[in-house]
């Protein structure tokens, strides 16, 4: 079977809740191209859905270092990142989700999990700023909004205490 054939059966299978025949599916592809960042993506990808983080996370790296592209690698970050700080390897997870960050700066999504890898690295305040910044710029809430100045205030001055 063709590989761009076979990936789309396999996402099929794994549409349909077949995660164990779509895992044999990817990983007979696998063997026919062993360095093809979409194969191991999509791997990885099975993995991470079998609540297998810690099989996931090698075929995300490997994938980010072959060169996934487009779409994929974004979500391939944040599937990384994500697997990263499920299985407790939070510096790394930071570092993954960082750089995630940095590559693709308009997806609050990564911001999120970005927040809470921060939180995990004992980072709190900076977790909560960040968290605040991206309520503030993405709600639509309109209590939130009346408050929007208030919480762009906050967001730089958590610490901060008045005296009267």
């Amino acid at each position: 079977m063709e590989k761009a054939t076979t990936l789309e059966r396999a996402k099929d299978l794994r549409d349909d809740d077949l995660l164990d025949e779509s895992l044999e599916m990817l990983l007979s592809l696998l063997e026919e191209h062993p360095d093809d960042p979409q194969v191991l993506f999509e791997v990885g990808g099975i993995y991470d859905l079998m609540d297998s983080a810690n099989d996931a996370i090698p075929y995300y790296h490997r994938a980010i270092e072959l060169g996934l592209e487009g779409p994929d690698l974004q979500e391939c970050y944040i599937c990384f990142g994500i697997c990263q700080r499920a299985v407790g390897d939070y510096p790394e997870s930071l570092e993954t989700l960082e750089e995630a960050a940095e590559l693709f700066p308009k997806d609050n999504s990564i911001k999120v999990f970005l927040a809470m890898t921060l939180y995990s690295n004992g980072r709190n305040h900076d977790a909560v700023k960040l968290l605040l910044e991206l309520l503030a710029e993405t709600s639509s809430d309109e209590e939130i909004g009346i408050y929007r100045d208030t919480i762009e205030f906050y967001k730089d001055n958590l610490d901060e205490v008045w005296d009267e």
